[in-house]
């Protein structure tokens, strides 16, 4: 059972404890926290004023300007801990846009690029976090007009790292603005020395060595909660992230899916058209489908957070998101909480299934046999909706107070349009498509169809806009489960005054959310 308490994971309130490093450059290198480790490069030293007393100073008045090196020399292994959490305070010389990694931890596999991870100096005076195992990346790369470190201000970044999970959270000012799914499964990077100021493969570290200033760098043996992370920030720094604190009497969902995020209109122009095309929406949650790459720059532009579940799947939210839950595939679903104030969570589910068979050629022949049509459906986006919808079932709220809304591309058409009745839509063919019939089936309700249930006159296509000699159907899907959402309307965006940026149109729906009974 799922209940409102549980789903936040700020639950654990107050200032952590027991770090096992902890560096607050006050004059000097040492390591308050309950890690023994071993400095190289730490004598010769510039400080400046810190965030809290001295700091170290890597910047351009700097007498000394090289990078530190610490190494865990004992048995104890990062990774024989559940996760971990690195924060560090910095600000960077204004005007330099050069590329600096200010901490990281990196090594090599043989036939393989070097992995490791890094945070660095990002877009135009951001930062930036990158991750890699030789096979799978990870990267986030914030604008400098949200998550700037080059305004001469003090700025609070990190992760934190589930081992378990395979998920970091990524940390801005005390505010956990993104989530990723990892698909790495080695983490042993992190028992590898820990590099700051430089990047540990740099040529010549003095000339890559990081142009700012660094306090009070601290890493923990555990995934802090965010809460914790916040009281970190806030014991020297106002929040800067301005957060609504009512209740809102309604909640807009858009799914779509955005066709490479737009980037077919242009790498700079398409983008911010999807993240234009968002906001005049008024949505307030997006599952957002083939984005790749392009997810955190709408989600800056627009100032909301963002949850990455896969390359292609995506969660964009003007609420904090809190804990998350790995259902089925991250190529094909997750499942996030999306934090309304006072403590009045959404769960909310992006989905992206399968884009084969594509059954649509088939079909516009006239000559298509239902029963191969269902047995392709059955094997393919079918099955992935059973799964699916089997483990979302645990999280489903028996005491109805925390609304479960499923939102994103099927590729694949609905069994309330193509009926008997609605026959001669269709090519002739009659089709109860599993996908849909699984979920409702298991009590979710479709948000369009629930509205306007005469096909004929709200034929609801997303598939597709520019795309003229396609099998043209409704395969993008907002359902809901829980008395406390009622629709009051929904509609699909096709359009734009200059060219739609996408192959599919975006299907939005607004949600009365009714009060809970239990608060």
């Amino acid at each position: 059972m799922l209940s409102s308490c549980s789903l936040s994971s700020g639950d654990k309130t107050g200032l952590p404890s027991l770090p096992l490093i902890s560096i607050d450059f006050d004059g000097e290198v040492v390591n308050s926290g309950v890690l023994p480790v071993v400095f190289r490069g730490h004598g010769n030293v510039s400080y400046t004023d810190g965030v809290d007393g001295q700091a170290l100073d890597l910047s351009h008045t700097a007498l000394f300007r090289k990078p530190i090196i610490v190494s865990n020399d004992q048995v104890t292994r990062i990774t024989d801990y559940p996760g971990t959490t690195l924060l560090l305070w910095t600000r960077l010389s204004p005007y330099d846009f050069n590329n600096y990694v200010i901490v990281g931890q990196k090594n090599e596999i043989e036939d393989f690029e070097p992995f490791g991870w890094t945070i660095e100096t990002g877009n135009y005076g951001s930062w930036s976090w990158h991750m890699t195992d030789g096979v799978n990346e990870a990267h986030y790369n914030p604008l400098p007009s949200r998550q700037p470190i080059n305004d001469g201000k003090w700025h609070m970044v990190g992760f934190s790292v589930n081992f378990q999970k395979k998920e970091v959270r990524l940390y801005y000012d005390g505010v956990t603005v993104a989530i990723y799914s990892l698909a790495q499964e080695d983490f042993s990077i992190f028992n590898s020395r820990l590099f700051i100021g430089a990047d540990p493969y740099s040529a010549d570290p003095v000339k890559d060595c990081y142009n700012g200033v660094i306090d009070n760098l601290t890493v923990w043996s555990r995934v802090l909660s965010d809460s914790q992370v916040k009281a970190i920030f806030e014991q020297y720094k106002a929040p800067g992230f301005k957060q609504r604190m009512t209740v809102p009497d309604t909640i807009s969902v858009m799914s779509w899916n955005t066709w490479g995020g737009g980037v077919r209109s242009g790498k700079f122009v398409g983008v911010h058209r999807i993240a234009e095309i968002i906001r005049e929406s008024g949505a307030d949650i997006i599952s957002m489908q083939d984005g790749f790459g392009t997810e955190v720059t709408v989600a800056e532009i627009l100032g909301f957070y963002l949850y990455k579940r896969s390359g292609g799947l995506s969660v964009i939210s003007r609420y904090p998101l809190g804990e998350t839950y790995d259902i089925y595939r991250r190529r094909a679903s997750g499942a996030v909480t999306v934090e309304l104030p006072n403590e009045n969570p959404i769960l909310f589910c992006p989905v992206y299934l399968n884009f084969s068979p594509n059954n649509g050629p088939y079909i516009m022949s006239g000559v298509a046999d239902p029963d191969t049509l269902m047995a392709r459906e059955l094997e393919s986006r079918g099955a992935e909706m059973r799964y699916i919808v089997w483990e979302l079932q645990t999280l489903v709220d028996r005491n109805d107070d925390v609304p479960l809304i499923l939102a994103g591309d099927f590729n694949s058409g609905s069994h309330l349009d193509w009926t008997e009745e609605n026959k001669d839509l269709h090519y002739g063919v009659a089709l109860e498509y599993p996908a849909t019939y699984a979920l409702t089936r298991a009590g979710f309700i479709d948000s369009y169809r629930q509205l306007y249930p005469d096909v004929r006159a709200w034929p609801g296509h997303t598939w597709s806009p520019i795309f003229k000699e396609v099998l043209h159907d409704r395969e993008s899907f907002i359902f809901y489960n829980g008395s406390r959402l009622e629709p009051l309307h929904s509609r699909v965006i096709n359009t734009h005054e200059l060219s739609f940026p996408s192959d599919h149109g975006a299907l939005i729906t607004s949600f009365k959310l009714k009060k809970s009974d239990l608060k």
